[in-house]
C-alpha cells in the first residue's frame, strides 16, 4: 500500500479499512503502537517497511463474584486481537475494571466447563472470536 509521508496513522487505518475490509484495524512498527493522529514521517519509517495490522474485536467476559452467598454475574467488554492470550485478558480485566484476577479462571466455552485455557493460550486456539463470550470465576 502507497501513502503520503504527511498523511497520519489514521488517514492509513481509513485506507486499509476500505482495502481489506477491517473494522478496527491496529497498526505496529517496530514493536510499538502507531497513533492515529500522528504522521507516518513522524515515526520515521523507511520505504518499503512492513507496518503489522492486526483486526480488533470485542469480546465480553461474564465476571462472576460470590458476595454474602449470592452469585452475581457482570458483563465486560474488552477489545482484543486473535494473538491475545489469557493472560492478556487477566492484565485487561484488572487495568481497566479494577477486577482482581488472582484466584480466577476463564471459562472459554460454556458447553465444556471444565476446561481451562492455560494463560499464555492465544485467544484463537480455542475460537474466541468477535462477540465470543468467555466466563470468569473465582477458583
Amino acid at each position: 500500500m502507497q501513502v503520503d509521508d504527511s498523511a497520519t496513522v489514521g488517514d492509513l487505518k481509513n485506507q486499509i479499512k476500505q482495502t481489506l475490509g477491517l473494522m478496527r484495524p491496529r497498526l505496529v512498527y517496530n514493536g510499538g503502537l502507531l497513533d492515529d493522529q500522528k504522521t507516518l514521517c513522524s515515526y520515521q519509517i523507511p520505504n518499503n517497511s512492513c507496518i503489522i495490522v492486526q483486526e480488533m474485536y470485542s469480546i465480553v467476559c461474564w465476571v462472576s463474584d460470590t458476595i454474602n452467598g449470592v452469585t452475581l454475574t457482570a458483563p465486560y467488554n474488552l477489545v482484543v486481537h486473535r494473538h491475545n492470550t489469557f493472560a492478556d485478558l487477566k492484565y485487561l480485566l484488572h487495568k481497566a475494571y479494577g477486577i482482581d484476577m488472582t484466584n480466577r479462571k476463564f471459562y472459554p466455552k460454556v458447553e465444556i466447563p471444565s476446561f481451562e485455557p492455560p494463560d499464555l493460550c492465544p485467544l484463537h486456539r480455542v475460537k474466541v472470536d468477535a462477540g465470543c463470550p468467555v466466563y470468569v470465576s473465582k477458583i
